[in-house]
C-alpha cells in the first residue's frame, strides 16, 4: 500500500472507533508502521472522529515527530515499546472501550478461558498494573505482556491491541469490548461456567494451529490451570446492579 492508501485506511479506523465508542472526546491514539524508523500516527488532542489524512503525523521509533503539522501524543511511547518488542506487528490501537475498562476499575480479570473463539484468537486478555498516563510508566507495564499478547487491558486506561495492519489490531478491540458484555450479562444471569480442563488443552492445541503461542494462551485467571481465582463477585454484582438500575431508570 502506498502512505496515501495508508492514511486513508487509518482514518476509517479512526471513525469506527469514534462511532463504535470505543474512544471518545480526544481520547486514544492509532499508529501504523510505515517503515523501521517511519510511523505514521494520530495527533494529540484531536478526536478521531474529526480526523482528517491532513492531520497525521509521521514520527520515528523514538517517537520524535518527522513530519506533519500537529504534535504527538505523548502516549506514543507505549506504541513504540510495542513495536520494540514485536518485529511482527504493524499497527498498533490504544482505546478506552467502556465496559473492558470497567472491569479492570473492580478489579476483575478478562484472563480467562471461557469464549472459545477468543481463546483461538486472542489467547488470554491480561490486565497490565497500573500506570499513570501520559507518564515513563506505561511502556513499562506492557513490556513483558506485549511479547506474548495482542491484546490486553490497561488498568484503569483501557485497551492496547496490535496486528499486522490497523485493522487487525482494530478488530481486537472489539473482542475485548464483547468478552467484558459476555461477562458481566453471564454474571447478572447466574456464575460464569469456564471451559473444562479438557475443553482447555483442545482449543489450546487448535490455537496453536492458528499460530497463537502458548504464552499467549496461558490461563491465569481460570482455575483451570490449578491457580487460584482471583475475582471478585461481589464487586461485579455490584456493577451489574448500579447498571440494571439505570435502565430500569430509563424504562420507566
Amino acid at each position: 500500500m502506498t502512505e496515501r492508501e495508508v492514511r486513508v485506511e487509518m482514518i476509517k479506523v479512526c471513525k469506527r472507533l469514534y462511532e463504535k465508542e470505543f474512544v471518545t472526546a480526544q481520547d486514544g491514539n492509532v499508529t501504523i508502521k510505515l517503515s523501521e524508523n517511519r510511523f505514521l500516527a494520530t495527533p494529540s488532542g484531536f478526536c478521531k472522529g474529526d480526523l482528517t489524512e491532513r492531520d497525521l503525523v509521521i514520527c520515528d521509533k523514538n517517537g520524535v515527530k518527522i513530519a506533519g503539522k500537529h504534535r504527538v501524543s505523548s502516549e506514543i511511547r507505549i506504541h513504540m515499546e510495542a513495536y520494540s518488542r514485536r518485529t511482527d506487528i504493524n499497527a498498533v490501537v490504544h482505546a478506552h472501550p467502556a465496559l473492558a475498562t470497567a472491569f479492570s476499575l473492580a478489579g476483575v480479570s478478562l484472563a480467562r478461558c471461557i469464549l472459545p473463539e477468543v481463546v483461538l484468537s486472542l489467547g488470554s486478555i491480561p490486565t497490565t498494573e497500573y500506570a499513570t498516563p501520559t507518564t515513563d510508566e506505561g511502556p513499562g507495564v506492557i513490556k513483558d505482556l506485549i511479547k506474548n499478547h495482542d491484546a490486553m487491558i490497561l488498568d484503569r486506561h483501557g485497551s492496547l491491541t496490535v496486528g499486522k495492519d490497523v485493522w487487525a489490531a482494530y478488530y481486537k478491540v472489539e473482542k475485548i469490548e464483547h468478552t467484558a458484555k459476555v461477562t458481566l450479562a453471564a454474571r447478572q444471569l447466574g456464575s460464569i461456567k469456564t471451559l473444562s480442563r479438557e475443553q482447555i488443552r483442545t482449543v489450546v492445541n487448535v490455537a496453536e494451529q492458528f499460530g497463537v503461542s502458548k504464552e499467549a494462551l496461558h490461563c491465569s485467571n481460570c482455575g483451570a490451570c490449578g491457580k487460584p481465582i482471583n475475582d471478585n463477585n461481589d464487586l461485579i454484582k455490584s456493577i451489574s446492579d448500579v447498571i440494571v438500575n439505570e435502565i430500569n431508570k430509563l424504562d420507566n
